[in-house]
């Protein structure tokens, strides 16, 4: 079954600025890994985007691309 990865609300700002992917399309993760590093107002922060484990199919934003909360960063499959 293919599931959204979203961005999750980090701290009350508006938007965060995508600084490093940690994993590519293709590439088989678990829950828990860390999907990307998000830059905030204060420095860097890793940003915890898998709540599942499976697959990236997609990934639809790039490094430097500015993302709001529960914005779509990509799609996995969860092989279910």
């Amino acid at each position: 079954m293919l599931s959204a990865i979203k961005m999750p609300k980090l701290h009350d700002i508006d938007e965060y600025k995508i600084v490093r992917f940690h994993h590519k399309v293709g590439d088989v993760v678990k829950k828990g890994e860390i999907f990307l590093d998000a830059e905030l107002e204060d420095g860097t922060e890793r940003c915890v985007g898998f709540y599942l484990s499976g697959k990236i199919t997609e990934i639809v934003v790039s490094v430097g691309a500015y993302v709001r909360e529960d914005s779509l960063l990509g799609v996995m499959d969860d092989g279910n």
